[in-house]
């Protein structure tokens, strides 16, 4: 394939800080058409990407033309409206997690979304940063014994979609409860999220999850309405030592009982980041299978089971005590 034509819906901060520049970065795609809701956004759009970008003021226009993919990089309120739609059009397209900004709505979706036949990918950069890599390389490879513990603590700084009818532990499972899935190479049985406070409805700003992979013990504890700078750091403990993970640093620490000076190996994703450590990877990635390269990395199946455990994240929040996980093979 040529370059990839790509039409682009949404042009917020996430798509000029992350999307846009890993698109460049990589070179095998340009955009060619583009929608925004506001004249002000595609007036925006008209002097950053260029007059020859066609653009529409809802992403249906997107389909009308000549377009290799999708990228959609829609508010969190516009996420099922355009995964269906994505689907429905039959062409390759990368999408945001969640898939709905309702839990009762999550479960529709999913189905859709396994039964396409197109390539769809996710935005789960986590699983693709060197540093998660290599530590679930460490730990399949037992250089820490059996893992016993596991725990991804992640603090940011952001205000919700107040309208949002899904918890924080399963608006936020497509990246850290994954990663955990990714570093454990399992995933959870069952869920009891332990405490969530902050803001009215759904959503809260802090959220302490624990997560029985049956015989390790995982934890996620995400807090949004901490002081301003992003940490996301990761710690499994082993029978024979540990090991620890900073996703921004790209530092892997690993001490073991015959060897407790830490060996520290530095493997960071691609840098300058764009937006976040592994979107570059990420959206690599996407355009390989777009190519025919690779099967997908991000697809459906993989967002299918973070959303599994988010959904009894929820189960959990409303009886108070486990939930067991679902099965996949139920969604298709």
């Amino acid at each position: 394939m040529d370059s990839i034509r790509i039409g682009l819906a949404g042009y917020g901060e996430w798509t000029r800080e992350a999307l846009i520049p890993s698109l460049e970065r990589d070179g095998r795609a340009r955009i060619v058409a583009a929608a925004a809701r506001t004249a002000a956004t595609r007036q925006r759009i008209r002097a950053e990407l260029g007059s020859q970008v066609a653009l529409h003021s809802g992403f249906a226009g997107l389909f009308d033309e000549e377009v290799d993919a999708l990228i959609l990089a829609l508010p969190s309120s516009l996420h099922e409206e355009g995964v269906l739609a994505a689907v429905e059009s039959g062409l390759p397209f990368f999408h945001e997690p969640p898939v709905a900004n309702h839990r009762d709505r999550v479960r529709p979706v999913l189905r859709r979304l396994l039964a396409a036949r197109q390539v769809t990918h996710a935005d789960m950069e986590l699983r693709f940063i060197p540093v998660i890599i290599r530590a679930g390389r460490r730990v399949a490879e037992g250089a820490i014994g059996e893992p016993r513990t596991a725990m991804i603590r992640m603090r940011g700084s952001w205000t919700p979609d107040p309208s949002a009818g899904i918890s924080l532990m399963h608006s936020l499972s497509p990246w850290y409860i994954d990663a955990l899935d990714q570093v454990l190479g399992a995933t959870p049985k069952r869920v009891l999220v332990q405490d969530g406070r902050g803001y009215p409805g759904r959503m809260q700003s802090y959220s302490l999850t624990q997560l029985d992979y049956g015989g390790v013990w995982g934890s996620f504890d995400a807090n949004i309405s901490a002081v301003p700078g992003m940490t996301t750091t990761l710690e499994v403990t082993g029978t024979e030592g540990d090991l620890q993970a900073d996703l921004f640093t790209a530092e892997v620490r690993m001490r073991t009982l015959t060897r407790p000076e830490p060996e520290i190996e530095r493997v960071p994703a691609l840098e300058p980041y764009a937006g976040w450590p592994g979107m570059c990877e990420c959206v690599a990635a996407f355009l390989d299978a777009v190519s025919g390269k690779t099967h997908e990395r991000a697809g459906a199946r993989a967002v299918a089971r973070s959303h599994l455990a988010g959904l009894a994240g929820e189960r959990s929040i409303d009886t108070g005590t486990w939930a067991e996980v679902g099965r996949l093979e139920d969604l298709e």
